[in-house]
């Protein structure tokens, strides 16, 4: 009886400390896990959280250019692991270009430029670096963007990190990857080709690619690469049937939820749309938005793993282990 009263008060107590845990902010506001960011208007950055979307304006003089699609110059978003989003960003055809760094604060916290050239597209950050594609390679920072630590030669639209540090560099046409020795990236070879108007490529926890297709028999379709021992099956996932306008741009993955966002705008409209990864068509988070237009790039802040199943996890260990003394 006393054993069974001690072990009724350690699950009690277990679920008290899993409430506790999950109910505590991760991280200082404004950015949170689950948050969405995406760019629009040609010098804005969208930050939904839960039901609010806030607009973040860009200073005057280091705002986007327009994009349209044909443009791709500035706009790219991505976080990092801690939080700080990171936005490339271009002030017209022969303006200055570079990265602006948000701390998970909300504070601007780094302005890199690099000239009137080249163009600063899309970009991704996780293990320490910052990659950014451009039509001259890849430029690989420091997450302080403060040291340039590699180039790659190439003319790229998007990168994506995979969990087992390689980078996917995507062309209009094909997918380069690029494999990371433990000091520099080294060129894979071209592992996807046959692509029309590739725009955007994301990765999911297994290693599967994602890629936003604007051309060809697929456009506007998500083209999902599934990784096989001899290479990559390929199929694809379509928008939803009332969605009839505008153009799929921006794709992000949340591995906390294994789901996928996808943005869908036009100069007239936004919705944003999610897969789960074994899904073959998306459904809308939020349909015709007419304050939110010409929306391009997107980045999503990673949820961590559910505390109170780590923690439940744990006491079922512990409770059977006991059980058999």
């Amino acid at each position: 009886m006393h054993g069974g009263r001690r072990r009724f008060i350690f699950v009690v107590a277990l679920f008290f400390g899993a409430w506790v845990l999950t109910s505590l902010p991760t991280f200082a506001a404004p950015f949170q896990p689950g948050d969405v960011f995406f760019t629009y208007g040609g010098n804005r950055i969208a930050h939904i959280y839960g039901s609010t979307l806030e607009s973040l304006t860009m200073p005057e003089s280091y705002s986007f250019a327009a994009t349209t699609t044909v443009n791709l110059q500035g706009g790219g978003i991505a976080l990092d692991e801690e939080g700080n989003l990171y936005v490339t960003f271009g002030t017209g055809t022969a303006g200055i270009r570079g990265i602006i760094k948000f701390h998970k604060n909300g504070e601007k916290a780094k302005i890199l430029t690099v000239g009137t050239s080249p163009d600063f597209r899309g970009i991704a950050a996780k293990y320490g670096k910052v990659a950014v594609a451009t039509p001259n390679g890849v430029r690989i920072y420091d997450s302080d963007l403060n040291t340039l630590l590699q180039t790659l030669s190439g003319n790229y639209r998007y990168v994506a990190f995979d969990n087992q540090g390689n980078l996917y560099a995507l062309h209009q046409t094909r997918v380069d990857r690029y494999r990371w020795d433990g000091s520099s990236y080294i060129l894979d070879g071209t592992i996807i080709s046959g692509l029309s108007d590739a725009i955007t490529i994301s990765v999911d926890t297994n290693g599967n690619l994602y890629i936003v297709e604007r051309g060809g028999a697929d456009a506007n379709k998500v083209l999902k690469f599934t990784r096989t021992t001899s290479g990559f099956n390929r199929s694809t996932i379509s928008r939803p049937p009332e969605i009839t306008g505008g153009n799929l741009f921006g794709l992000a993955y949340e591995p906390g939820i294994d789901t996928f966002f996808v943005i869908n705008s036009s100069s007239t409209m936004t919705d944003l749309l999610k897969f789960r990864t074994n899904d073959g068509t998306m459904s809308i988070v939020f349909k015709g938005r007419t304050d939110i237009t010409n929306a391009r790039w997107l980045a999503v802040y990673p949820t961590p793993e559910p505390t109170i199943a780590i923690l439940l996890a744990a006491g079922w260990l512990f409770l059977r282990r006991r059980s058999r003394r």
